[in-house]
């Protein structure tokens, strides 16, 4: 008896993939949706705070350019999707008297909204070529993509900033033990010390986490720059000068 393969939910194969494999598992996700609604050419998925418009995933080009046409007048179908949590059906984009839009004749659409946090919401649009894809039964599938689709963008999203946290605690962490070395070199407290290194990143063009990797690799805080130098300190804290 052959066995019948279960398909695995979106969510659980965005928990268990490989952490530097997320984005081409966004973009999968997407290529996958627009290979099960015929009609479909191309999708993507955006996150709007705002009137802010960022990319999170697209399965190809039409998409993107949407995408980008939209973030650019800072109006159009995502933005209606998110704002009043309804399911948007264009059937012809380029003609539709709400927007405006300059995209190609006989672009059909449908957009909605992603269940997920108000703050910064996320809309899956998804884009024909021709009436097809307004059709109720395709409109349905799509909509019916929607939960799994939106539990395993939220997966990704917190995978993702998880591992920026991460990223900013070990650069933390190696920028504060920098400072660290510069207060033992120059005798500073850590205010000062902290602008030294800032001063220095800026005097070299250097970003500080590169700067202050520079630092413990070798030891050594370099040479600062006149402007840059910290000022001789008097017995009991006060710089020099007049």
């Amino acid at each position: 008896m052959t066995a019948i393969a279960v398909p695995v939910p979106a969510a659980v194969r965005a928990a268990t993939c490989a952490a530097d494999q997320l984005p081409q598992l966004a973009r999968a996700l997407l290529v996958e949706l627009v290979e099960a609604v015929p009609p479909a050419q191309s999708a993507s998925v955006v996150t709007l705070a705002g009137p802010r418009l960022r990319p999170w995933a697209s399965s190809g080009a039409p998409a993107d350019e949407l995408d980008q046409l939209q973030a650019a007048v800072g109006d159009g179908p995502v933005f209606l999707a998110a704002a009043d949590d309804e399911l948007v059906v264009s059937d012809d984009l380029a003609r539709d008297p709400r927007w405006g839009l300059a995209a190609r004749p006989g672009t059909s659409l449908v957009a909605v909204a992603l269940p997920g946090a108000a703050t910064a919401r996320a809309v899956l649009t998804v884009l024909g070529d021709g009436p097809g894809l307004v059709d109720p039964a395709v409109v349905a599938s799509v909509t019916g993509a929607v939960p799994d689709l939106a539990a395993a963008v939220a997966v990704v999203q917190a995978r993702l900033e998880a591992a920026n946290l991460q990223l900013a605690l070990a650069s933390n962490r190696t920028i504060g033990a920098a400072i660290g070395v510069a207060m033992a070199a120059h005798k500073l407290p850590y205010d000062e010390a902290a602008a030294l290194l800032r001063s220095l990143s800026n005097h070299t063009n250097t970003r500080l986490i590169d700067l202050a990797e520079q630092v413990l690799l070798t030891g050594e805080v370099p040479d600062p720059p006149q402007s840059a130098a910290p000022r001789p300190r008097r017995p009991g804290g006060a710089t020099g000068g007049r």
